[in-house]
């Protein structure tokens, strides 16, 4: 496999000299604000089609890495993590932030990446689950069963739905402020839950977290 990834970025040093970086800078700006993902057509066609060695090299040079899931259909922008042992001087700033997430944000994220591997793509093609605030607010209440904490969580929901949305995890198709009742607010699960915890991750995750809560 390594072999065959040097080979393919062999010819892509000659490409990045003679391709100017302004007929890829609008993808590139994408990258580096989010996730690209395959139904945004024009940028994905762009991307794998057209641009995709230049922008790993040309974020390669500032210390990033672009990773394409071809079978998930997303593009993302990943950091190395600093090694031990690295000099302070020589550590690249981080321009890619780290997901820390909070308790709340953690137990939202495994119910939703729950939802995400129980989903089957419906007949129009879609990836993604489209669950509203009431649906959000019973995961809840299913995986809290009663504990003493689940009261305080849900008086929160709407706090962490809000946070999720903000970091990428959810998309709002009609938001809390736009809906005469708050259960009706809709919102799409994005799958890029499926890399920020992979299937093997998500019981032990989802196990650890229900032993400590009390």
């Amino acid at each position: 496999m390594d072999n065959i990834q040097d080979t393919a970025f062999e010819p892509a040093d000659a490409l990045l000299n003679t391709t100017p970086v302004s007929t890829f800078a609008p993808l590139a700006i994408r990258l580096l604000k989010g996730v690209v993902y395959e139904e945004d057509t024009r940028l994905w066609a762009d991307l794998i089609k057209i641009h995709e060695l230049p922008l790993r090299h040309y974020f390669a040079q500032i210390g990033l890495v672009l990773i394409v899931n071809r079978e998930e259909g997303l593009a993302y922008l990943r950091q190395p993590a600093i090694e031990e042992g690295a000099e302070a001087g020589a550590a690249t700033p981080r321009l890619v932030a780290r997901r820390s997430l909070t308790l709340d944000q953690s137990i939202l994220c495994i119910l939703l990446r729950e939802s995400l591997e129980e989903y089957t793509i419906t007949e129009n093609g879609s990836r993604e689950p489209v669950l509203n605030f009431r649906d959000l607010r019973d995961l809840v209440e299913l995986f809290f069963k009663e504990r003493p904490t689940h009261q305080r969580f849900l008086r929160d929901v709407k706090k962490t739905v809000e946070e999720l949305r903000k970091m990428g995890f959810l998309e709002a198709i009609t938001s809390l402020d736009n809906t005469l009742n708050e259960d009706d607010a809709r919102y799409r699960v994005k799958r890029i839950l499926k890399v920020f915890i992979n299937a093997d991750e998500l019981g032990l995750l989802a196990e650890q977290i229900r032993n400590a809560l009390p």
